[in-house]
């Protein structure tokens, strides 16, 4: 039996072995014009006539506990992730196919220089506090926002306040991610009262349909709908989300009813869903999102400071055999850095097909020979060793492990050895940030193409500088900045198009594979579903019998 045999045989094993123990356990854009606002009609209270004495029906209770990975109020330093709680929200926001859509802005305008963007806001917005929403608000939001992370709204030089509802942004150039850069959760509107002098938020207070009354960091975040909700009254009226960081721990909750529903990315490992599946009380859900997982190479360090030994790499790994044996199908092998969610700004021609005969002629180019036989490459008395990262959190997501222990095995029979870290999340950060590593797993979730290659590879990109790849290249600096100032999308489709054949040839990173969503849910929780960027529709969902 060859290598590759004998590590499929292995994963299956491991994977039949999770699923045997689950069993016995458990026993089984608008870019101009605006539409006029619509009203929003409060449902019929009028009782219809009737000769009738009907037995009062059943009031089921609309309550349900979601489980996820991760803490539900960590993120973004806001008390709540405004995608998974429904507390906070955006001018605008993504839709189901990843188009920008109105939400606290009922529409835009843009100039045609693309350098001023008006917002119309919508009336009748109030704040969990009751304060009003309005332009004013708005700006105290984006001026806090813009001394945060500056630079995030662009070449920004002025924010006006036209009129109480409507809002002004000058750049001094075109911007063209500003749109989608607006539906960013870090740009949730946040009542200023619910923020300090520093701009950093002291309570979760937003517009959204749910407001939070509990919350305990690590465990829990307890929501109940906001009875003022300008989109009309939400149908549950409490919700608990559990971080449970186990994954099988997650499974197990949800089949024995402990849980009525998985959320986020993450949320389901793919050894666990055709278990879940089989539940006759479960429906597993599934959908192509916009995050990918990236194998990142350190550009700086030895040995992948040069461009043959990355190369190598990629050569070496089949991600044919990753998402077919590891992800179990639920992901799409990886060609292009940009995720086929956003298709249309895809390079359909890249792709680098598994090659580990190549990835051993390029070693050999440029310099890496096995000198005494131990079956690892040396070169100037130094053998080809190298660590490679994993994030202990997203560990418990993803099964970055796995994946690991295959790159571990091929990487091998080329002659690199390969020594598998799982490091606490503040270490992990730390090393990426400082540049002591040489591989790393990382997934990314973009808002749009502009913020996966100018963040990931302009030499100045926050992705790029925070996570150590510190990768350089000129021509990419210049693509991307140009991609920033092109209005037109089919200009700018050109321009990316050429980022990705240049990144594909220098090899920075590797996509791994562009997720599919795993979620679940139990048949009396109805109305979810599943979005590309994980946002829950909390505002539709309800519980049956």
């Amino acid at each position: 039996m060859n290598r590759r045999s004998q590590m499929i045989k292995r994963i299956s094993k491991s994977a039949t072995l999770i699923g045997f123990v689950l069993i016995l356990i458990l026993g089984t854009a608008l870019l101009g014009g605006c539409a006029k606002e619509e009203a929003i009609t409060p449902p019929s209270t009028t009782t219809p006539a009737s000769t009738l004495t009907e037995a009062p029906a059943k009031e089921i209770p609309q309550e349900l506990t979601a489980g996820l990975g991760r803490d539900p109020g960590k993120q973004y330093g806001y008390g709540a992730h405004p995608s998974l709680t429904g507390v906070y929200e955006q001018l605008v926001w993504l839709d189901y196919e990843l188009k920008p859509q109105p939400k606290l802005a009922t529409c835009w305008e843009v100039s045609d220089d693309g350098k001023v963007w008006t917002f119309y806001l919508r009336k009748g917005v109030k704040f969990h506090d009751g304060t009003p929403f309005n332009a004013e608000m708005a700006k105290l939001n984006f001026e806090r926002i813009n001394a945060q992370k500056p630079g995030q709204l662009g070449p920004l030089e002025s924010i006006g306040v036209v009129d109480e509802y409507t809002i002004r942004f000058i750049h001094s150039e075109p911007f063209a991610p500003f749109l989608h850069q607006l539906t960013w959760p870090f740009m949730s509107m946040i009542s200023p009262n619910a923020v300090d002098e520093e701009g950093k938020v002291k309570e979760p207070i937003g517009t959204g349909p749910f407001k939070v009354t509990e919350y305990v960091p690590g465990e829990k975040l307890v929501l109940v709908r906001n009875e003022d909700y300008w989109g009309g009254l939400p149908k549950l009226e409490k919700i608990t989300l559990r971080c449970i960081p186990d994954p099988t721990s997650r499974a197990l909750a949800l089949e024995t009813g402990e849980i009525d529903l998985i959320i986020d990315t993450g949320g389901i490992l793919p050894e666990h869903a055709a278990i879940l599946d089989a539940h006759p009380e479960i429906e597993v859900l599934t959908r192509l999102i916009a995050t990918s997982h990236y194998l990142i190479l350190n550009c700086q360090r030895p040995p992948f400071n040069e461009v043959k030994a990355r190369q190598a790499v990629q050569y070496a790994i089949d991600q044919e055999t990753i998402v077919k044996a590891i992800v179990r199908g639920f992901g799409i092998p990886g060609k292009s850095v940009i995720t086929p969610a956003l298709s249309e700004w895809v390079d359909p021609e890249i792709g680098v097909k598994y090659d580990p005969e190549k990835a051993r002629q390029l070693l050999s180019e440029a310099g890496w020979v096995d000198a005494d036989g131990d079956g690892i490459l040396d070169r100037d008395g130094q053998p080809f060793k190298v660590r490679l990262l994993l994030h202990s959190g997203l560990v418990g997501r993803w099964p970055y492990k796995a994946i690991g222990e295959v790159i571990q095995d091929e990487l091998k029979s080329i002659g690199i050895k390969v020594e598998l870290q799982v490091l606490a999340g503040g270490a992990w950060s730390k090393a990426l940030k400082q540049g002591e590593f040489e591989m790393s797993m990382h997934p990314y979730t973009p808002l749009g193409p502009h913020f996966m290659l100018y963040d990931w590879f302009n030499s100045r990109g926050d992705m790029n500088l925070r996570r150590g790849v510190h990768y350089a290249n000129p021509r990419v600096d210049e693509l991307t900045e140009l991609g920033k100032v092109t209005m037109d999308e089919k200009e700018r489709y050109q321009i990316y198009r050429e980022v990705q054949q240049i990144i594909a040839e220098e090899v920075p990173i590797i996509p791994i594979y562009h997720e599919v969503m795993i979620n679940a849910r139990r048949l009396n929780v109805e109305g979810y579903k599943p979005h590309p960027w994980f946002w829950v529709n909390w505002e539709e969902i309800s519980v049956s019998e």
